[in-house]
């Protein structure tokens, strides 16, 4: 097949598709291996990116997390509540903004997401381990570009 470029485009219409559609592919494949034998509820993987987000960012604001996980005020305020309620989050005062609050991982929390990080390397070593070593490692480098071309490069998102 003929790879067509159109002007001030890098790469072909039919690449772009491809690795679309093998992105979705792998991302769906991860998520299947990932709740085998559970029961599996399609906002754990959520709740878990927040809950790592709040560790790495050291008590970020509600904004923080609905830019971060580009989910509108009301859908953050809603996750985090959830969080909450379950005692994996809890908020404090900004000591400069007095109306803002900031979020921090519980105990418990810290705990629940290093034991679904334990349970998601486990299953999803042998996924990457038809990866050679700078395979991987190329994928890993690959996924950073392409982050902090879209995210400007900013810390931690």
């Amino acid at each position: 097949m003929k790879r067509i470029v159109s002007p001030g485009q890098v790469h072909s219409s039919h690449d772009i598709a491809r690795a679309m559609s093998l992105f979705s592919t792998v991302r769906r494949i991860m998520r299947t291996k990932l709740a085998r034998d559970e029961k599996f509820d399609p906002s754990t993987w959520l709740r878990i990116e927040t809950m790592k987000f709040i560790l790495e960012q050291e008590k970020p604001k509600m904004k923080d997390i609905a830019n971060y996980l580009s989910i509108t005020a009301p859908s953050a305020t809603s996750l985090i509540g959830e969080l909450v309620k379950d005692g994996f989050v809890t908020s404090c005062i900004d000591r400069r903004d007095r109306r803002a609050l900031r979020l921090m991982l519980t105990k418990k929390g810290k705990i629940e997401l290093e034991k679904a990080i334990v349970h998601g390397v486990r299953i999803l070593s042998e996924l990457f381990s038809t990866l050679s070593e700078t395979e991987f490692l190329s994928f890993i480098n690959v996924l950073e570009q392409i982050k902090n071309s879209c995210l400007g490069s900013k810390a931690g998102n």
